[in-house]
């Protein structure tokens, strides 16, 4: 085969499955009036890029991007852009846990200090084990000193690696420990404070514990079984020009942050699109499976939306807490997370009794939780028949060419259309050399 015949395959193969992913992207329910309320709270929340997604049912119903990813640029935001999703990071580092329970003798119920390097123990209860269950429930009785904690910021991607920067704060040689600022006065799982060390602390005992770097064990064990692409722990993991800068807004001109980063990043470090949310909550909606892959046991999510406290806080689960949205027949409690930082403001909400998931990522400092308010409202009318599977579910993409029994695998892309190697529980398309494709996803 010539290289103009090979490239006008390939070049034919890309288009089909560009076809297939601009059809599969598009709104399936769009709504002026709902578009109206989302660009007038963006006006009132100085939110200057916004996407938006709905999930039900298993089925993406709502899918729309408003506004910009870059003022400076122009950049428009796409439903594939990524944001930083602060707080909301916490959801996948208690999954990571949860995870790591289920395919080890590893318990949130244990000791961290059967795995920590070093040892660490709350000021006056040495004797009582933090655990981390403690550590997704907010109540291990470490607490933040964001004095301290502003040191570990850097650009884009922190300077020191956690494993450094859990020791320089809890361990009683470390350089930033103070067991006044960083600690609670009580007992381990007595009192609830809500903790952003605690949630890094709890990532870095899944990284001792598993033998891997907390971001590749996300990576392997959650992120590539829900065909989560745009979703990485750091910042160099992804295509810059693809991610939204956070903006802050003064005297009427919004004014963009350099991309940061910080060394306790598993408490809210993650950047993701709202396609990939979409992924994740139709894998929540389904009891941990996504397409074949069984991300999570069945049951894990149930386990994590229950509340754990009693009257110490009622609505807190496993890193999940209770969060009532309001529509036109009155309230609903759901679970999710919101997340908040310089520049980026994120809700991802999950109602299980009616299948519902929604997401509203921003890179302004403003509220997104009206928009979560008209999103879910919108979505108690809709009908799942009226949306679409995921797009790295779907199997439109068509075949091009001709099967021959000499032809030489060329390369093999994403659902995005990107280069990429052999992977496991991931929708993937070989391109061969005769222009043809296949489909193929490749189980454990």
């Amino acid at each position: 085969m010539n290289q103009l015949t090979l490239r006008k395959g390939l070049l034919l193969a890309a288009s089909c499955m560009a076809t297939v992913l601009a059809q599969a992207q598009e709104n399936p329910n769009p709504n002026p009036e709902v578009d109206a309320f989302i660009e007038e709270e963006m006006t009132s929340e100085q939110l200057p890029g916004v996407a938006t997604v709905i999930v039900k049912d298993g089925q993406i119903v709502w899918l729309q991007a408003y506004g910009l990813a870059d003022v400076e640029n122009q950049v428009p935001v796409s439903p594939n852009t990524s944001f930083l999703l602060a707080s909301v990071s916490k959801l996948f580092t208690g999954l990571s846990a949860m995870h790591l329970a289920s395919e080890t003798d590893f318990s949130i119920d244990d000791d961290v200090n059967d795995y920590l390097p070093w040892q660490v123990a709350i000021p006056g209860y040495e004797d009582q084990p933090i655990t981390p269950r403690q550590l997704m429930t907010h109540t291990s009785s470490i607490i933040d000193d964001f004095n301290t904690m502003d040191a570990y910021y850097d650009y884009p991607d922190p300077a020191i690696s956690l494993a450094e920067c859990m020791e320089r704060y809890l361990t009683p040689g470390g350089v930033d420990y103070d067991p006044e600022d960083n600690f609670l006065e009580a007992a381990p799982g007595t009192e609830f404070e809500y903790s952003n060390m605690g949630t890094a602390l709890n990532g870095y005992v899944v990284e001792v514990a598993s033998g891997q770097p907390f971001d590749t064990y996300c990576n392997t064990h959650l992120f590539e079984p829900m065909c989560m692409e745009n979703t990485a722990w750091f910042f160099a993991d992804l295509d810059s020009a693809n991610v939204a800068r956070p903006h802050s807004w003064s005297n009427g001109t919004y004014t963009p942050y350099p991309h940061f980063g910080f060394a306790d990043y598993p408490d809210g470090q993650l950047r993701s699109s709202a396609i990939d949310l979409a992924n994740f909550m139709i894998a929540c909606l389904n009891d941990g499976a996504f397409g074949e892959a069984q991300v999570l046991p069945e049951g894990t999510l149930d386990a994590m939306w229950t509340p754990q406290l009693g009257g110490v806080e009622g609505t807190m689960g496993l890193n999940w807490y209770e969060e009532v949205l309001f529509h036109d027949g009155g309230t609903a409690t759901v679970w999710g997370h919101n997340g908040g930082e310089q520049g980026t403001s994120t809700d991802l909400y999950i109602d299980p009794v009616n299948n519902i998931g929604l997401c509203v990522l921003a890179n302004g400092e403003g509220s997104g939780l009206f928009i979560c308010d008209e999103l879910y409202n919108y979505a108690l009318s809709l009908d799942p028949a009226s949306g679409y599977p995921s797009p790295c579910l779907t199997t439109s993409v068509l075949e091009v060419g001709t099967e021959s029994s000499d032809r030489e695998l060329v390369k093999v892309i994403d659902m995005l259309g990107r280069e990429t190697k052999l992977r496991l529980n991931t929708p993937l398309i070989k391109i061969y050399s005769d222009g043809s494709t296949e489909r193929v996803f490749i189980t454990e």
